[in-house]
């Protein structure tokens, strides 16, 4: 999903009320509106009375539901894999509206309501208002990326010819805001601090659909020392699932009036915040495609926002899919971050994606200015505490994958 900037109708409209049953780890319940916040004890994000209506409603409808999830519960989790297996059964008849990129497998068609789809325009103006109203824009994305009513510049378009263009949008319609990916955000960061180009006209940099690390954060504040950054988690299964907090942006608030939130260990059980587990949403609205207990493929941890302003729980830590993360030969998962960080800041790396193809095996694409194969063998071996078995590919570039996004890391165990 593109994000929120620019004009579009509902911006400035009435923030919607906010009611969310969050459930304690003792099994009870409390209602919160207004400005409660996500406390220690939460393990859930949940509305028992909505979560109750949507499966009651996939269960009389949708005859894949009807036999998923037995009479009474427990509602098991409806995995990528089952859902890609069963796409047909679960769309039940009803028009496709959306796809996903197939960037984990098979794509998954996606049909959604128009009243579903006004919910997201609705959250859009609720975090517009957070950030103080909207910008003008440019949208550098993939094409078929929804972008409201704003022209698209296609992620592929050469970065110099990025530049002219922000540059003359900011001329002639006062553009002063940008959306992109991360990974785009930093080729466009290199050339204008490469060519000492002033950037200082942009006031936000919106950064979607990758995750993010701290040193990127770093180079977009050298290169757009004016803006404001920002990003948003969101799938097109389900639209938007958190925002960034605008006052304490380590923290991404759960848009949890129309979903459910779990986060789960490797036992199914909750984690307790702080701890990175998987996530599991439930969609409350889209009664024409129901997602229930859908493990969406991510990890992420629950957090508690301290900006005190917005009444909404949180996330933290949010790190993108697990197939981005890499297997230690124990089995237990090792988030890409710290290994991305000593890979990007080996003298001469231009560019690099790690590819796990077996617990033991990774296949390590490099694009550099010069050999490195003694340091990232040294970078694994700080990370993972032995050094895997390393077939290092020397590339002129790594080509984004067809949605547009770039992915540094993939596990294929």
């Amino acid at each position: 999903m593109a994000g929120p900037e620019g004009g579009e109708k509902g911006v400035g409209a009435e923030t919607p009320k906010i009611e969310i049953r969050l459930c304690r780890a003792a099994g009870n319940s409390a209602w919160l509106s207004g400005c409660t916040a996500l406390q220690s004890s939460f393990l859930k994000v949940l509305d028992q009375e909505k979560f109750d209506r949507i499966v009651r409603h996939a269960r009389q409808t949708n005859p894949f539901y009807r036999d998923f999830i037995p009479q009474g519960g427990p509602v098991p989790l409806l995995t990528r894999a089952i859902l890609q297996a069963n796409n047909d059964a679960i769309l039940n008849g009803h028009a496709v509206t959306a796809r996903t990129s197939g960037s984990t497998g098979t794509p998954v068609r996606i049909a959604s309501t128009p009243e579903r789809a006004r919910m997201e325009h609705s959250d859009t103006a609720l975090f517009l208002d957070w950030m103080g109203g909207p910008l003008p824009r440019t949208s550098i994305i993939h094409p078929r990326s929804p972008a409201g009513a704003d022209p698209i510049v296609p992620v592929l378009t050469p970065v110099a010819e990025q530049i002219a263009i922000l540059q003359e949008n900011h001329r002639t319609k006062g553009a002063t805001a940008i959306i992109t990916y991360p990974s785009n955000a930093v080729l466009l960061s290199e050339a204008i601090l490469g060519a000492n180009l002033d950037f200082r006209f942009i006031r936000r940099l919106g950064l979607i659909s990758e995750s993010i690390d701290p040193g990127q954060q770093a180079l977009f504040r050298r290169a757009f020392p004016s803006a404001v950054q920002w990003s948003s988690y969101s799938a097109m299964e389900v639209g938007v699932i958190t925002y960034q907090c605008p006052h304490e942006p380590e923290f991404h608030h759960v848009m949890g009036h129309k979903l459910a939130v779990e986060i789960l260990d490797e036992t199914g059980a909750d984690c307790p915040p702080g701890r990175i587990g998987r996530i599991v949403l439930t969609d409350y609205y889209n009664t024409a495609m129901p997602f229930i207990r859908y493990e969406i493929g991510d990890l992420a941890a629950f957090g508690h926002c301290p900006c005190g302003k917005i009444p909404l729980p949180a996330l933290r830590d949010i790190l993108g899919k697990v197939r981005g993360c890499l297997r230690h030969r124990d089995g237990r998962l090792v988030p890409f971050i710290d290994l991305s960080v000593a890979l990007r800041d080996l003298p001469g790396m231009r560019q690099y994606q790690v590819i796990q193809e077996q617990l033991d095996f990774f296949t390590v694409k490099v694009a550099s200015t010069r050999p490195l194969a003694a340091e990232i063998a040294a970078a694994f071996e700080a990370e993972f505490g032995y050094t895997p078995h390393l077939e290092i590919q020397p590339v002129a570039s790594i080509e984004r994958d067809p949605s547009g996004k770039f992915y540094a890391s993939i596990c294929r165990v």
